[in-house]
């Protein structure tokens, strides 16, 4: 397994957004960029994935879900390396949420590569609350990496 630094880097990320939002001037705010743009390079020597791994970790911290979230269409080619890299990088479980009209058929490819669904969760969609205030709920399949 690849150790991953995805809670740590998340932080780091927060702080540089933090700096952003506080800065006084655009130079401020440029240098909460470029310390961004480097954590950022940092993960362009990580295992491949790695950054995509971290993506999904961030959306499903700034959504205030507890798991990744797949909610996009999967193709049935895309399934095990998915897997491969849950695993890879230590994710132990995960939600699937994708409405597409084969979610169930993905669902299964999740089970036939070595994933068990736990069972039916409610989560935080990708979709803010009209007035901005949170996100709508949804529900998704959660699965065990194995």
């Amino acid at each position: 397994m690849i150790q991953n630094n995805f809670a740590q880097e998340y932080e780091t990320y927060k702080v540089c957004e933090a700096e952003y939002d506080s800065a006084a001037d655009e130079a401020g705010k440029e240098a909460a960029r470029q310390k961004v743009r480097g954590l950022l390079d940092s993960m362009a020597d990580k295992p491949e994935g790695y950054n995509r791994m971290f993506n999904m970790y961030k959306d499903a911290k700034e959504r205030g879900n507890e798991y990744i979230d797949v909610s996009e269409c999967i193709w049935d080619r895309d399934v095990e390396p998915m897997v491969s890299r849950f695993r890879s990088f230590g994710i132990t479980h995960f939600t699937f949420s994708s409405t597409w009209s084969s979610a169930v058929e993905t669902a299964w490819l999740f089970t036939q590569n070595g994933c068990t669904l736990e069972g039916i969760v409610e989560i935080n969609s990708q979709y803010s609350n009209f007035g901005g205030e949170g996100y709508e709920k949804a529900h998704g399949y959660l699965f065990k990496v194995n």
